[in-house]
């Protein structure tokens, strides 16, 4: 399969990146010295970057140092700190860590709202009519369906359909021979990736607003370098061991391999990627820049090749530039905070109250210097968007539905409805995890993307 295009990775400009790394290095040891300014000179010379832009960089990477802005990037000292997990939903960084925070459990949040406006938010915000199925199929639904396929001679269709019934337990001995007969063993073979819109259009969870996490996209890379000054400040800064740094192109590592095939399937940048054996993770985004990919002992051994990939594909999901905030914070509350603080560089003048304005004007101050000129005007656009539409949207209900996209993801790759229950049987809110992904996998979108990636039974 060749590589597609990139479909919307998270990433940081590599000149910036690079000086971020230089200056932070500098501020590790104190005030900076001549020299270390001097260094800071021809480095910024040599990388192209003009005199404002470091200013600017420069002044982020000092406010996240020095400022209350860390409070907003995962300080353990902020009253709205929740637990050490992240949205992102991923195994716990050790096998002692609090499970991570079931949204089933949780209060609403407040819902960020202006005057109101359209009604019809998630039609409005995925650009049309979706044929998303009921959350939960009715039997006889399921049944009716079957025996359409059959009768058109949808085979994919007719065989997925029957892999739910048989997770349900509600096949007939009919289905369940014709989803046994039709199984393939091990992961999907793909003949080409997927596109920006075949993820947008097809992937995405109906409940995930475009426009939310465009937003979150916009910011991710600045809300990232914030995070890590803000580490570096506190000595809390992971380190990754260079010997456990692996090529995934000359790799022998079956979970490395794996990550690199996901990220080309999904038209994703395959992510630096080391591994830890002594470390009880499976697969875990490491927030340092750039964004990294570290495989601990739980998917090094004892996983097949189905179980691999969706696994692969849950975890490869949240480096996608929407979804990657939820890698850097705890709980919906801080979603909130710096959702305010885009709306606020994308609209200065919007009215909030007090409390939240001044919260929010704290983040906002501390990312907008690693903003790009482009990348502000596109937020003012998408605030511009977001507000024109009434100013709604509930951040419970979208990290709820990225973290059901990103299973959506690994379920597409594993290929098998069964392998991704099996793989998320025991985890915090599986029977409403497996739900979702049953009436995904008898949708049209999963058929639709089969067929795109050339695997759907014919």
């Amino acid at each position: 399969m060749a590589d597609g295009e990139d479909t919307g990775s998270v990433r940081l400009g590599p000149f910036e990146r690079l000086y971020e790394s230089l200056f932070a290095e500098a501020l590790e040891g104190g005030e900076i010295s001549a020299e270390e300014r001097e260094r800071l000179n021809l480095a910024a010379k040599a990388l192209g970057l003009d005199a404002l832009r470091v200013a600017g960089l420069e002044a982020a990477l000092l406010d996240a140092w020095e400022s209350d802005a860390a409070e907003t990037l995962v300080d353990p000292r902020s009253p709205v700190h929740a637990d050490p997990g992240t949205l992102a939903d991923r195994w716990p960084s050790s096998s002692t860590a609090p499970p991570l925070p079931s949204f089933e459990d949780d209060d609403d949040p407040p819902t960020l709202a202006r005057p109101k406006g359209d009604k019809n938010e998630k039609s409005a915000a995925r650009g049309g009519k979706r044929r998303e199925l009921p959350r939960e199929l009715p039997f006889r639904e399921l049944h009716s369906r079957y025996e359409t396929a059959s009768r058109e001679a949808a085979l994919d269709d007719q065989w997925r359909i029957a892999e739910v019934l048989v997770q349900r337990g509600a096949a007939t001995r009919e289905q369940r021979a014709f989803w046994e007969k039709h199984r393939r063993p091990g992961p999907i073979r793909p003949t080409r990736p997927l596109s920006a819109e075949d993820w947008t259009s097809l992937l995405m969870h109906p409940d995930e607003d475009r426009t939310t996490g465009e937003v979150f996209g916009v910011i991710a890379s600045a809300a990232l370098v914030g995070r890590v000054s803000a580490m570096r400040r506190d000595g809390t800064l992971p380190k990754l061991a260079a010997d456990g740094y692996q090529n995934p192109l000359t790799s022998t590592i079956s979970a490395v391999r794996a990550i690199a095939w996901a990220a080309a399937t999904l038209g994703i940048r395959t992510p630096p990627t080391f591994v830890d054996p002594g470390l009880e993770v499976g697969f875990e985004i490491v927030a340092i820049v750039p964004p990294s990919t570290r495989i601990g002992a739980r998917v090094l051994s004892g996983l097949g090749s189905a179980q691999l990939a969706f696994h692969c594909g849950r975890h490869l999901a949240w480096y996608r530039e929407e979804h990657f905030i939820c890698t850097l914070v705890p709980s919906v509350a801080y979603l909130e905070t710096i959702f305010y603080a885009a709306l606020l560089l994308g609209a200065p003048t919007l009215s909030l109250p007090d409390d939240v304005r001044e919260r929010a004007r704290v983040f906002a101050q501390a990312i907008v210097p690693c903003l790009e000129p482009k990348q502000l005007e596109r937020l003012r656009r998408l605030v511009a968007r977001f507000l024109a539409r009434g100013g709604r949207t509930n951040l419970k209900r979208w990290a709820r539905s990225a973290e059901w996209t990103a299973c959506r993801t690994g379920l597409l790759l594993c290929g098998e409805l069964a392998t991704a229950a099996d793989a998320l049987a025991n985890e915090p809110g599986a029977e409403t995890r497996i739900t979702q992904l049953e009436t995904f996998w008898a949708s049209e979108e999963a058929g639709d993307l089969r067929r795109k990636l050339g695997v759907a039974l014919e």
